[in-house]
């Protein structure tokens, strides 16, 4: 099994946290058109393309204290963390001292993976701070030097992670030493679950946070029908994992469920059931669980939400499921259904 990489951690998943109760609305996606907006206010100050910065000028060597900056869940999902920690890992290498501010969900995976939390304090003591442009209008961080990356930007044309590293080495003029971007996974973590080793198993969630109003009653239909019919084909036991609040929300029977560990799992407990031997693959819509399947070469069967244009779409495809180089072809990692 594995060990909590410290006491501090596990006070905060002692009283098992789900996975999280956030549901958009209205209010969130007139926040979302805002963004929009703001990036295009802001395109004077654009460097590399999808990143922007607003500060005074800087090089490598007066940064010495780099923040990274996410700590509002409506702006940062759980997924969207694992596209900074590769850029966090090059720029420790580098001599950086690095320190992450994300949301409170997702502390554990930096701090076992090495990195110290930021405070506020260390927002006001960074030489820069590296965020998100859904970040643009955070007080906090107002007047400061501040590299604003746009992870939407379809005109991308490498894979996230990397593209993310190499461009904000170039930012701050240092060599990339064709540094390989794929998000780490969680080094050191203990759970509850037990699962019985006579059995392969399968993870099967049905929700999504990001992108909830392209979802239909013919997306849910679908999802579990196949994986109905591809946990009987290969002789797996389905877990099903999900929120307390989508498990209330949730009228739907699934009579082909052998393990409901629904409001019963952490972020944390995601990556531990990924790492397990017996638990062969992933069923759900293209997110958090996708990509640690991903990072743990594992496969996952995917419903795609789709995008509003078509560039977007293949953005998404090409560069972002997985937003790394996977070395091997993409179908070993992710399958469309």
């Amino acid at each position: 099994m594995w060990k909590w990489c410290s006491k501090r951690s596990y006070g905060r998943f002692k009283g098992k946290q789900p996975l999280g109760k956030l549901s958009m609305n209205k209010t969130s996606l007139i926040k979302k058109a805002l963004n929009v907006l703001h990036k295009y206010q802001i395109r004077k100050f654009a460097v590399n393309g999808n990143m922007f910065y607003i500060g005074q000028d800087i090089n490598a060597d007066s940064v010495h204290k780099i923040v990274l900056y996410f700590p509002d869940r409506e702006f940062m999902h759980f997924g969207d963390h694992l596209f900074f920690e590769p850029l966090s890992r090059f720029l420790k290498t580098k001599g950086f001292n690095i320190i992450v501010m994300p949301i409170k969900e997702m502390e554990f995976y930096f701090r076992c993976n090495g990195y110290a939390i930021a405070s506020s304090e260390d927002i006001e003591t960074a030489d820069l701070i590296i965020t998100r442009t859904e970040f643009l209008k955070d007080v906090k961080i107002l007047r400061k030097n501040v590299l604003y990356i746009d992870t939407a930007c379809s005109k991308v044309k490498n894979y996230l992670c990397q593209d993310i590293a190499n461009k904000v080495a170039d930012f701050l003029s240092i060599p990339s030493n064709n540094f390989y971007a794929k998000p780490s996974i969680l080094k050191s973590y203990n759970s509850s679950i037990e699962l019985d080793g006579k059995y392969d198993y399968l993870i099967f969630n049905n929700y999504i946070e990001s992108g909830f109003y392209r979802i239909t009653k013919w997306h849910m239909r679908k999802i579990r029908d196949f994986t109905k019919s591809f946990a009987a084909d290969k002789k797996l036991k389905v877990i099903h994992v999900g929120t307390a609040d989508e498990k209330k929300k949730d009228k739907n029977y699934y009579n082909f469920v052998n393990i409901d560990l629904r409001g019963e799992t952490t972020p944390a407990d995601m990556f531990y059931l990924a790492s397990l031997d017996n638990v062969k693959y992933n069923v759900s819509f293209d997110g958090f669980i996708m990509h640690i399947f991903s990072i743990y070469g594992k496969k996952s069967y995917v419903l795609f939400r789709g995008r509003f244009t078509k560039t977007a779409k293949n953005y998404i495809i090409n560069y972002v499921n997985p937003p790394f180089d996977p070395i091997v072809k993409k179908d070993k990692l992710i399958e469309y259904i």
